[in-house]
């Protein structure tokens, strides 16, 4: 089992819409879209792919961002769908930062 963090400050974000269609697939879309916190949860999602690509030890070059999901149990955890395969993936906001923790099997 890998371990990947990563952390992003939410005022980085300078160009929400872009980096949105740049990194979401259209489920994630669907979710960022119905949220009133777009920046925090955009920002949560790119550090939860960060993460995850350095759990995986392959980091940029494992797939592009839009091809890791970032989906929601019916309770509201969030966890990554990734080739068909589920992961775990903890995301939380604080102090204009979102930081996430993602784990590989």
């Amino acid at each position: 089992m890998r371990i990947g963090t990563d952390i992003v400050e939410i005022a980085r974000i300078s160009d929400p819409e872009r980096l949105a269609n740049k990194i979401l697939s259209q489920r994630e879309k669907e979710y960022y879209e119905a949220r009133s916190n777009k920046a925090e949860v955009l920002a949560g999602f790119f550090a939860a792919k960060e993460a995850f690509m350095k759990a995986t030890g392959k980091g940029l070059g494992l797939a592009p961002m839009n091809e890791i999901e970032i989906l929601h149990e019916e309770e509201g955890a969030p966890y990554i769908l990734f080739k068909e395969k589920t992961y775990s993936v903890s995301i939380s906001h604080d102090g204009g930062f979102a930081i996430a923790t993602a784990l590989y099997e």
